[in-house]
């Protein structure tokens, strides 16, 4: 058996992808396709855009999974047994199981991220989210335990085995920097400044949920999905929209994902999508292939 995984949101910039988004033929096309559903430009406005524009960045991560996800299909005579989407990928996973089209991805993602960018902005930079490598889930709920017993916030959000992500205050963040900092070989990798799959997510995620999610219709899935928030195997569409909705306030447990990958014993995995941790994550358990911006564009100047 084998499994596509389609990662979840990682920095990645105009430039981190510039010479794919020029070379491949099914990146013109996608965001074209997706341009025509927002009303503008996105290629243009991903060319101008920061950090701060979620709204365009969010929208081109998808396009481009999509259109690597096309590169997979032209070089691979391959149909996934399993589908597994991590955090932001359950949105190309939903493309990619025919749940939901691909213009009404690119209108669910393009206006959720434009409600969360209101949400952010109101919220400041109150809270923040660490990714920490190398640090136990056991250091982890200790750490969370004891940041809760002096009423500070702390939360776990991401249990990528490996990776940890806490979700904090600023203040809460800053200590816990000086926390790592004192630590033999635990790194804090990157720290995002605003949460991410916390309980302070919940008046958003019902937000979109009436705004944005209740007005496309989910239809049944082509594959099985197995799901970031508690491992379990979905078909049903209304369960999978509530997994989707699930997380942007419940903790991602890859560990679970990973032992219903074992238990269905997959022996391929293909990681398709823009540089992510998730191959390093996969690749001494299973034989991994990853499709990324990069891997294609090598192979398109192998063409010419």
């Amino acid at each position: 058996m084998n499994g596509i995984v389609l990662p979840g949101l990682a920095p990645c910039s105009y430039e981190d992808v510039k010479g794919f988004l020029q070379k491949s033929k099914f990146a013109k096309r996608r965001f074209e396709e997706a341009s025509e559903v927002i009303g503008y430009s996105l290629y243009e406005a991903f060319k101008e855009s920061s950090e701060l524009d979620y709204e365009v960045r969010e929208t081109s991560f998808l396009t481009n999974t999509i259109a690597l996800l096309d590169h997979f299909h032209e070089d691979f005579d391959v149909e996934p047994d399993i589908l597994i989407g991590p955090s932001f990928g359950g949105m190309a996973t939903a493309v990619k199981t025919e749940s939901l089209t691909y213009a009404e991805m690119i209108w669910l993602t393009h206006e959720s991220a434009k409600i969360a960018k209101v949400f952010y902005q109101n919220t400041g930079d109150f809270y923040q989210t660490m990714f920490i490598y190398n640090l136990s889930i056991e250091e982890a709920n200790e750490l969370v335990n004891e940041f809760q017993s002096k009423n500070m916030y702390l939360e776990l959000v991401g249990n990528l085995e490996k990776v940890i992500c806490l979700c904090g205050s600023s203040e809460s963040i800053k200590i816990l920097q000086e926390i790592i900092n004192r630590k033999s070989k635990v790194i804090a990798t990157h720290t995002m400044q605003q949460p991410i799959h916390s309980k302070v997510l919940s008046d958003l995620k019902e937000e979109l949920r009436v705004e944005v999610f209740n007005q496309v219709q989910f239809k049944p899935l082509k594959h099985h999905v197995i799901s970031d928030v508690n491992g379990n195997l979905v078909r049903d569409p209304m369960e999978f929209k509530q997994t989707l909705l699930d997380g942007y306030d419940h903790t991602v447990r890859w560990d679970l994902v990973t032992n219903r990958m074992r238990q269905m014993k997959l022996q391929t995995i293909y990681v398709v999508g823009p540089q992510n941790i998730f191959s390093q994550l996969l690749k001494k358990q299973w034989e991994t292939t990853v499709i990324t911006p990069r891997t294609v564009q090598r192979k398109l100047k192998e063409l010419v």
